[in-house]
């Protein structure tokens, strides 16, 4: 009797043990897709980030700096649709004398995609000798922005349309590195503004 009183006590001591020291069960994480914040971070957590983030060196003046290096002779040009660019695409002609017209229209349409994409190296390539070497004169020529320019007014009114089909992000960003202390983003009328010379 003493050994099935025995076996009982440890069975249920044994039990709330167990219950007592309850383990989590992992849950299965299913990837792409979204999953609900069940509980905003607690301020420990924030705490930790931003002492975390105290520690990253930061230069001076990194605000006003952008350094980004990018292949320019692998950077893609885009050619847009009419539906975007609010030029009519040609229509598809039924005779004959409308296939030579189209003929003559592709070799035109391919003609300039060549012209945009040699515009668009000839551009990098100066572009880039020009941040290697920003003090060098004869890399660059001095543009005076007018009332209402940005940018991209600024380089059509130089360059021409094929300014257009240049990667934006890239040209500012590059060309923000060789024209220190003028805001590129928001040019007023007077600013100067270097430009690689083609």
């Amino acid at each position: 009797m003493n050994r099935i009183f025995m076996a009982f006590l440890t069975a249920i001591s044994a039990f709330l043990t167990a219950c007592g020291n309850e383990t989590p069960v992992a849950k299965v994480i299913v990837t792409d897709q979204k999953m609900p914040l069940t509980e905003w971070p607690d301020s420990a957590y924030i705490a930790g980030l931003d002492s975390i983030l105290a520690l990253e060196p930061i230069k001076k003046g990194a605000e006003n700096e952008a350094k980004i290096s990018m292949n320019t002779f692998e950077a893609p040009v885009f050619k847009l649709p009419g539906s975007v660019t609010g030029k009519k695409d040609p229509a598809p002609k039924a005779n004959h004398a409308g296939k030579s017209a189209e003929n003559r229209q592709a070799n035109a349409a391919r003609t300039a995609d060549t012209s945009a994409e040699a515009f668009a190296d000839k551009f990098s390539t100066a572009l880039s000798k020009l941040q290697s070497d920003p003090s060098n004169a004869g890399l660059y020529k001095t543009v005076e922005a007018k009332d209402g320019d940005d940018l991209f007014k600024l380089l059509k009114r130089t360059y021409g349309a094929g300014v257009q089909n240049l990667p934006r992000f890239y040209i500012l960003s590059t060309l923000q590195s060789v024209n220190p202390g003028v805001m590129l983003e928001h040019l007023n009328a007077g600013d100067k503004v270097r430009v690689p010379r083609i």
